[in-house]
């Protein structure tokens, strides 16, 4: 049913559970898994927008990627990996659809402290509103 399945992970324990229902979708349809994480551009704004601190969120977001690559080739899946600065919502709908993935998978409650503050409205949300492919939350 699914030939590709998009993963995206800020790296929060949400989702690293997010993760396992990922891995288990594309283990039983043979499907790739690709994982990708956003650098919060808005972040950097808030911060100071400093070359350091856009480089710190970016280092961020490519460990997020490299550890659920990991388990996932670990699990036996073949995995595509990619990072984008951006603000995520609009970065997980762009590369869903640049890539037709089947099945979009997120996880909820990922930000927390001062990120939480900054992110206007949850990621998670913006993309089940938005999405022209289906989405599953995990919580």
């Amino acid at each position: 049913m699914y030939d590709d399945i998009l993963f995206a992970t800020d790296g929060s324990d949400a989702a690293a559970t997010a993760l396992d229902h990922a891995i288990t979708a594309a283990d039983a349809h043979g499907a790739t898994l690709h994982v990708l994480s956003v650098a919060d551009e808005r972040l950097a704004l808030a911060a100071d927008d400093t070359e350091a601190t856009r480089e710190e969120l970016r280092e961020r977001a490519q460990t997020a990627v490299d550890e659920a690559a990991d388990a996932a080739s670990g699990a036996g899946v073949h995995v595509e990996t990619a990072v984008r600065n951006g603000v995520p919502f609009r970065e997980i709908l762009a590369y869903a659809e640049a890539e037709d993935v089947g099945l979009v998978v997120v996880g909820t409650h990922g930000r927390e402290g001062r990120e939480k503050r900054v992110n206007m409205g949850s990621t998670a949300e913006r993309v089940v509103n938005q999405a022209e492919r289906p989405v599953l939350v995990v919580r």
